[in-house]
């Protein structure tokens, strides 16, 4: 008797495990179908304060399901940055990875965040836009959300400051945040088209700076 409880102990746990591992996928769709909704309404306006209304009908889904998924529409458009971040720093891992030495990969990663196709979509604007907002409102959520880009750098950092490319005297952590807000805010200025005057910064002039700024003198 025993031992048919315990079955059937095991056999509820393989059911609920199922039924947990059905909803979930089920979940993931269907909060990816609000997630390229947005987009399509961040193409559209080039903005973000379309409402939680517009994002359903877009979608084709009922303001219920919305509401399960997400618990506002700043959540909706925080996952939709975390899954675009989580996309470019993925590619960008890759040319960084592909590199041969410390200051090949820093000019990889550089080139991988500034010719990004994504800068040139007609969403990014919204998106810029909405990570401005969320960098107010939800500081600790915006700085996770490029934490990824930081720590490539550190790492490209750590492995120049070993074989004696880059400078030792400032801490790995605080150059490699400097490296990233400056190369998050000169894409933002192309992105919302923020002209200082003269001709914009290129790619090679990026490059050329940042690695001025870490290279050992």
């Amino acid at each position: 008797m025993e031992d048919e409880i315990a079955g059937a102990t095991r056999w509820q746990e393989r059911t609920v495990e199922h039924s947990l591992k059905a909803a979930r996928q089920q979940a993931i769709s269907r909060g990816n179908l609000f997630i390229a909704a947005a987009v399509e309404l961040l193409r559209t306006t080039g903005k973000a304060d379309f409402t939680v209304l517009e994002v359903v009908d877009q979608a084709g889904m009922s303001l219920r399901s919305f509401y399960q998924h997400f618990a506002t529409k700043d959540d909706l458009l925080l996952a939709l940055v975390e899954v675009t971040i989580g996309q470019h720093v993925t590619a960008a891992r890759r040319q960084v990875d592909a590199a041969s030495d410390p200051t090949a990969k820093l000019e990889a990663l550089v080139r991988a965040m500034f010719g990004s196709q994504e800068t040139d979509d007609p969403a990014s604007r919204g998106l810029v836009l909405f990570h401005w907002h969320l960098a107010d409102s939800r500081t600790d959520e915006f700085a996770a959300t490029i934490r990824p880009y930081a720590d490539i750098v550190g790492e490209i950092l750590e492995a120049g400051i070993a074989d004696g490319t880059f400078r030792d005297d400032l801490a790995v952590p605080a150059m490699a945040g400097l490296v990233v807000h400056t190369l998050v805010s000169v894409l933002d200025m192309r992105v919302l088209g923020v002209r200082l005057g003269g001709d914009d910064a290129t790619a090679d002039d990026l490059v050329q700076w940042c690695l001025s700024a870490v290279s050992r003198r």
